[in-house]
């Protein structure tokens, strides 16, 4: 039995197809079909359910599947343990953000890529969900969002990083602009452009507006951050996202909000039972060390 008979095995039960399997493992569908066959008669069992349009694991291939994902995690496990003994000389690191905390990783990404150019940094924005969705399915090493309001993975560990509030932004024109706070009740009196449902910043704007009876004026909702600040750094609208994402901006002003539980806890996020990279513990030591944002970072 080779590991990569088990990887072949692992990517099949994962998508139910033969021909998609093989396009993501880049060999041919006869190459799978036969390899998957060999380790089978070597086993001496059936692992999966065939027909003209349907692949699924029997029985067997269910109850060993769990083991072969072991085998292949520890198997990786040791492939990362040898690339660390080089000195950081080679290999990866993928870190998930949402968009939020991208302005925060700017320095440390050119640090980090100066520093150590062997290491091939992949950078991955998504939302929340995704990002934890992809974290349990070890496809990327660590993901940086805010902490979600309740645990979605048993398999995830949360560690806070720092903690940032939800704050009204408007232009630095805007008649508002010299306010030290607002108050809840004067965004009814706004234009406002909200980031779209299931961002964290408005999960967390919904969460502390539930029950009360708000009339909001919302001409614009949308999931790019980027854009959304450029519309109201160029009109009289106002937005409400985290503090941190105004960092690097000009031509805006951030102001608090005047409410109990607008606070949002910035957390690195990681898998339990996954080896943590040499790469990945130098590039949050490094965000650590990069205060110069205003934030109080913990020491990782």
């Amino acid at each position: 039995m080779e590991l990569r008979h088990l990887r072949y095995f692992q990517k099949i039960a994962e998508l139910s197809s033969f021909s998609e399997a093989s396009r993501a493992l880049n060999i041919t569908q006869s190459t799978l079909s036969q390899q998957t066959k060999k380790l089978e008669d070597e086993l001496g069992v059936t692992l999966f359910q065939r027909d003209s349009h349907h692949v699924q694991l029997t029985d067997i291939g269910e109850a060993i599947l769990p083991a072969v994902e072991k085998i292949l995690s520890d198997a990786n496990t040791c492939i990362n343990i040898i690339h660390d003994v080089r000195d950081l000389g080679i290999g990866s690191l993928t870190i998930g953000a949402t968009q939020s905390f991208t302005p925060l990783l700017r320095e440390t990404v050119i640090d980090f890529t100066k520093q150590f150019p062997g290491i091939k940094l992949n950078i991955v924005c998504k939302q929340m969900e995704e990002l934890m969705s992809m974290l349990d399915k070890r496809e990327i090493d660590i993901a940086l969002c805010y902490r979600p309001s309740m645990p979605m993975y048993d398999s995830i560990c949360t560690q806070k990083l720092f903690v940032s509030s939800l704050c009204v932004v408007v232009a630095d024109t805007h008649p508002l602009a010299s306010r030290k706070e607002i108050d809840i009740n004067d965004l009814q009196k706004l234009s406002l452009v909200l980031p779209e449902k299931g961002t964290q910043a408005r999960n967390t704007f919904d969460m502390i507006i539930s029950g009360m009876n708000l009339d909001l004026n919302v001409h614009i909702e949308m999931t790019e951050i980027n854009m959304l600040l450029d519309i109201v750094q160029g009109t009289r609208f106002a937005t409400l996202v985290s503090q941190i994402t105004t960092i690097n901006r000009t031509g805006l002003k951030a102001i608090p909000l005047k409410m109990e539980g607008v606070s949002m806890e910035g957390s690195i996020h990681y898998r339990r039972d996954t080896y943590m990279k040499k790469a990945t513990k130098q590039f949050l030591e490094m965000l650590s060390d990069h205060n110069s944002y205003g934030l109080a970072l913990l020491s990782l």
